[in-house]
């Protein structure tokens, strides 16, 4: 029998899908050198169709004895091997790679991993899963710079739901610890812009997640982030950025644990900004600010530490402002207020003692009027004396500590009473009020109607009590 072995021509269908196989590869190089995160993830595509087709054309082209088949099985054999270099390396590896040290919370590998997509392949379709898992990532590893950054650039490629709760609560930890850092660091204007943005993160979180166990934390640590944000901004030195925050804490959280540290922090803040202001000779805004001062603690303790400040103060302030600010303390029925300013208006300015006497003396008596206090009627009527149109007050005073006589009527006084002094004060005769206010604030003042005829003297004792 006669055997035909003339090899076959090659047809048209299988020149079409060599040029079509030989373009792939062309293309692919291409793409892998322009962008190589696009080639890894088309490579598997292009791979696994051109390998099934090419077996069946090698197949069938060296059936017919055609030497097309062997160059179907070059191609078979070419992107088979590229098919298994694509889940060895690129992307795609290390997304599967990083995604196994996330399970074993190795969070450093895991980083590594999806830094290298992020950098190497950027335009890969693991790109923004790697960017979202970098995220959380960085912070569960403590990194909270990096995860910051990392966690905007998200926001801004809208991989990343910045309003979903489980973000906005991350955020505001981040926030958080990152002010930790930059106060350790005496970076205290920074501290305070990260405890602030924490804050407004967890206002939205009560704001739209009012239901959740989120909002019910946030609403216990609002006014502990708000309360560090002042205290950062006073050790920076500013002082009206401090207020602002401490209103914020007394208006909205007042039963919140550091609602009585804000109103002391506010006092102190107040004091501080007047004494600021006084500095740069702007008196009137200082004396202001001492009012506001003086409205959260009505009745300070003077010390030498309030004493120095109310000197930088009012030392060289005018008289006329000083008194403006009295008047209008009395005039307001502030009668705290409106003493205390009379007494730092006499304390600097002297003359001014008999222009504001009758002030202090009406507030002296105002205030005791509306406190408990002893009746002051055990005065003795003394001897005659030649003097006319005169009556004389004597103090005698037995006991170890100071009072001070506040006498309103024709006229009015003000008498200090030292230790074991014995002190008379002339007065024109007539119907007067007496106050005697010890300098001892637990003992109570003295008080009383009393008529002073002329040519009289009358004697008021004051002895130590007898211990039981």
């Amino acid at each position: 029998m006669y055997e035909y072995n003339r090899r076959r021509k090659i047809g048209p269908l299988t020149i079409l899908f060599l040029f079509l196989f030989a373009g792939s590869l062309i293309g692919l190089a291409i793409i892998s050198y322009l962008d190589k995160g696009k080639f890894w993830d088309i490579l598997p595509y292009f791979c696994i169709p051109i390998i099934i087709i090419s077996l069946i054309l090698a197949i069938y082209n060296l059936a017919k004895r055609c030497n097309a088949g062997l160059v179907f099985i070059l191609f078979f054999i070419i992107f088979t091997v590229g098919l298994v270099l694509s889940s060895i390396f690129g992307p795609f590896a290390l997304q599967r790679e990083a995604m196994r040290f996330l399970d074993e919370k190795d969070y450093d590998n895991a980083i590594e991993k999806y830094d290298l997509i992020l950098e190497d392949y950027p335009n890969s379709q693991y790109g923004p899963e790697a960017l979202q898992e970098i995220s959380f990532a960085y912070y569960y590893n403590n990194q909270y710079g990096s995860a910051l950054t990392s966690f905007n650039k998200a926001f801004e490629k809208d991989i990343i739901d910045p309003n979903e709760l489980q973000v906005m609560d991350i955020l505001s930890d981040i926030h958080f610890r990152i002010a930790e850092i930059h106060q350790g660091k005496e970076g205290y204007m920074e501290a305070a812009a990260n405890y602030l943005e924490s804050a407004e993160i967890l206002k939205q979180i009560k704001s739209d997640f009012p239901d959740t166990n989120e909002a019910f934390i946030a609403e216990y640590k609002l006014p502990q982030y708000l309360f560090l944000a002042s205290e950062n901004y006073n050790k920076h030195g500013d002082i009206l950025g401090e207020i602002e925050i401490l209103q914020e804490i007394i208006t909205d959280y007042p039963e919140s644990d550091f609602y009585q540290e804000a109103l002391e922090a506010i006092d102190d803040a107040y004091i501080d900004h007047a004494v600021e202001l006084a500095s740069n000779s702007e008196y009137e805004d200082a004396i202001k600010w001492f009012i506001k001062y003086l409205e959260v603690d009505p009745e300070p303790e003077r010390n030498l530490f309030l004493d120095n400040k109310i000197e930088k103060i009012f030392e060289g302030a005018s008289p006329v402002l000083i008194r403006q600010s009295a008047d209008a303390a009395f005039s307001s029925g502030d009668h705290f207020m409106a003493v205390l300013l009379y007494e730092i208006l006499i304390e600097y300015n002297p003359g001014y003692f008999k222009k504001v006497d009758g002030c202090i003396v009406d507030s002296k008596i105002i205030l005791a009027q509306s406190s408990p206090y002893n009746e002051i009627l055990h005065t003795v009527p003394g001897k005659y004396i030649n003097t006319p149109e005169i009556s004389i007050m004597a103090f005698q005073n037995n006991t170890e500590g100071s009072f001070t006589a506040y006498i309103k009527g024709p006229e009015n006084y003000i008498v200090e009473i030292p230790p074991g002094e014995y002190l008379e004060a002339e007065m024109i005769p007539g119907e007067y009020i007496i106050l005697v206010e010890p300098e001892d604030k637990d003992i109570l003042s003295y008080m009383g109607n009393m008529l002073f005829e002329e040519y009289r003297r009358y004697t008021e004792i004051f002895e130590t009590a007898e211990k039981e």
